[in-house]
């Protein structure tokens, strides 16, 4: 293999390399907004069967 092939070879890997780690860090920033949406929304639904707890708090000595 000519050392220009080899360049063209060793660029395009380099490019897909990039390409591929955008990805990544795209679908895990996706998947952790989509788990604290699953947080929030299971907190909701908590409350809404729940609506008084954590609203009073007795404590005696």
């Amino acid at each position: 293999m000519d050392m220009a092939a080899m360049s063209i070879a060793l660029n395009s890997m380099k490019a897909m390399t990039n390409i591929n780690m955008s990805l990544l860090k795209k679908t895990m920033d996706v998947t952790k907004e989509n788990a604290d949406l699953m947080l929030e929304n299971m907190k909701k639904m908590e409350l809404s069967v729940n609506p008084n707890l954590g609203s009073n708090f007795d404590m005696r000595i």
